[in-house]
């Protein structure tokens, strides 16, 4: 089953190991929440503890077998002995984690996780979130969100992280109104002067 990995990640040159070593340079993060990641395990080779949800029946096989355990050991970027759990569930649902404990949750290509997750954030955690659904859009608008940076792929062992100056991002091309309910019912990110690879937040 780790083929799926490779397959969709590995082979394509996709598996941001940049981004998720360049995040926890930055920010010191521990325990990782990953909504609709699918087979995307590169966050525990770089966080110790990683908590996975998704309702793919394939994710739920991928979990399910010893071999992805034994190539996380054997590939991990830190001393500590790995945690993973994963939750076969819609993420709009109430799943079995403790709220305000998780210090990094990922949005990457999957809805609007910003909005449906948030309560498991702790107060100062980080929120990282691609605009492919538009919820960067979402949580750039939503109070309890601070937006403290952007990234930006070289390649795919190479992130920046930006956190000075962000005054030029989120400004329209063509200025039309922004609301939560436009949000949600475009489904996709409006189109910015800038558009880096994703967006950086702080729960307040």
């Amino acid at each position: 089953m780790i083929q799926e990995y490779h397959k969709y990640h590995t082979d394509r040159d996709n598996t941001r190991i940049g981004l998720f070593t360049e995040l926890n340079k930055k920010f010191q993060i521990h325990k990782v929440l990953y909504p609709g990641s699918y087979t995307h395990i590169t966050p525990s080779l770089v966080f110790p503890e990683t908590v996975y949800v998704d309702t793919m029946k394939k994710a739920q096989s991928f979990f399910d077998k010893l071999e992805i355990y034994k190539f996380i050991n054997d590939n991990k970027l830190y001393k500590e002995e790995h945690i993973v759990r994963f939750h076969h569930i819609d993420y709009s649902k109430s799943f079995d984690e403790k709220p305000n404990s998780f210090d990094l949750l990922l949005s990457q290509y999957a809805g609007f996780i910003s909005k449906d997750c948030k309560k498991y954030l702790k107060e100062g955690g980080i929120l990282v979130a691609n605009n492919s659904h538009g919820d960067g859009d979402w949580a750039k608008f939503d109070e309890d969100f601070e937006f403290i940076g952007i990234y930006n792929r070289i390649k795919d062992t190479n992130y920046s992280i930006k956190t000075d100056n962000l005054d030029s991002y989120f400004i329209q091309k063509n200025p039309t109104e922004i609301t939560a309910d436009i949000i949600l019912k475009r489904q996709r990110g409006f189109g910015y002067t800038q558009s880096p690879s994703g967006y950086i937040f702080r729960k307040r």
